[in-house]
């Protein structure tokens, strides 16, 4: 659990500014009811972890079809809120198929703290109109929101011209905040079959960027890219304590053993932890300020940004072969280090 009063001071900013956002499929999440189906009942049950990550806002996703007046939800948002977090909804609003006001009005009425809208075209505004009256909800979208959700560093690919290229491209780009994502509820994750390493480097890419960021749930176990399966918890077996419901399991893979909270919490090498150890340091650390980064001379494959206004450095080896580290001191890095140099697809923080 964070600890109170452990964020570094970064100015008169909004909560969002540099926001850790963590999106909850929550029928995938935890099973609180025993119906085999994850519920906000077993969301509240796992909140002790959201806390030991250290999130600031639980978007919550697949929630169609579920009433913003049940107590379930009044009772999530107040245990979120006493832990320091804000819970938003991840909602596809069409103005094109009805009224918007019908699917915000409701969650605003309820106290949700704001959404993650999917992409759609708002001719009329209508939209915009509904959150006109509520200035103090955020908006994660594409398009003029508080924060604009970017999923180009997925799209890059591991490589680091065009990971420069297109963090550069969003950072010069006019309009809101970028939040930066490397995987959505439609996407598969990134990983590389033999040892996680895009994983495990691009988060570091990830969380030294200026702007917030938007993690999905199960990426900071370094998941393989499988479509909504229950997150593995604990134990040796499907369902991994996700459930105690009796039933057919074999959609969980068996070797799942080896990604679940409980294990890799107990393994201070694992993705988890690196995820731990890398959300602390970006909330705690004083070098993580300034909104514009300025690049390096590198190795072919390579790049290194350093946040302008502040110490931290950021570099990243997509090549082939070991290169010299920037000069600085070692805050973290993706995997060992080979003395003084950056081995292949490995990324590290300097100040």
């Amino acid at each position: 659990m964070r600890a109170a009063g452990a964020r570094a001071d970064h100015g008169d900013r909004p909560w969002w500014w540099d926001a850790v956002c963590y999106q909850v499929d929550v029928g995938a999440f935890a099973d609180g009811d025993g119906d085999g189906v994850g519920d906000l009942g077993g969301l509240r049950g796992r909140f002790g972890y959201l806390e030991l990550l250290g999130v600031d806002a639980v978007v919550l996703a697949g929630v169609a079809g579920l009433d913003p007046a049940t107590p379930d939800f009044a009772e999530l948002l107040a245990e979120a809120h006493d832990a320091g977090m804000r819970v938003m909804l991840a909602l596809d609003v069409d103005p094109a198929r009805g009224d918007p006001a019908a699917v915000l009005e409701p969650w605003l009425a309820h106290g949700a703290d704001g959404f993650h809208l999917a992409p759609r075209e708002d001719p009329t505004g209508a939209v915009r109109s509904v959150l006109a009256d509520h200035p103090d909800r955020v908006v994660i979208g594409t398009g003029d929101w508080h924060l604009s959700f970017n999923l180009d560093l997925a799209i890059a690919g591991f490589a680091a011209g065009p990971l420069r290229k297109v963090i550069t491209s969003a950072l010069a780009a006019p309009g809101p905040r970028t939040a930066w994502a490397m995987a959505s509820r439609d996407t598969r994750r990134s990983r590389d079959d033999a040892a996680l390493t895009p994983v495990r480097s691009m988060a570091l890419v990830q969380l030294a960027l200026p702007g917030a960021v938007c993690l999905r749930h199960g990426e900071e176990l370094g998941l393989p890219g499988t479509e909504r399966i229950p997150m593995p918890w604990e134990g040796d077996r499907p369902p991994f304590g996700f459930s105690q419901a009796a039933g057919d399991w074999s959609a969980i893979p068996a070797d799942w053993a080896a990604f679940t909270v409980e294990a890799q919490l107990e393994d201070e090498r694992s993705t988890l932890s690196l995820y731990r150890h890398a959300l602390e340091t970006r909330t705690s650390h004083p070098a993580f300020t300034g909104d514009e980064v300025e690049w390096f001379g590198a190795p072919e494959d390579c790049f290194a940004f350093r946040r302008v206004g502040s110490s931290l450095i950021c570099a990243l080896n997509t090549s082939p072969a070991p290169v010299p580290l920037p000069p600085g001191e070692l805050l973290l890095s993706s995997r060992p280090l080979d003395g003084e140099d950056l081995p292949p697809g490995t990324a590290a923080w300097l100040v």
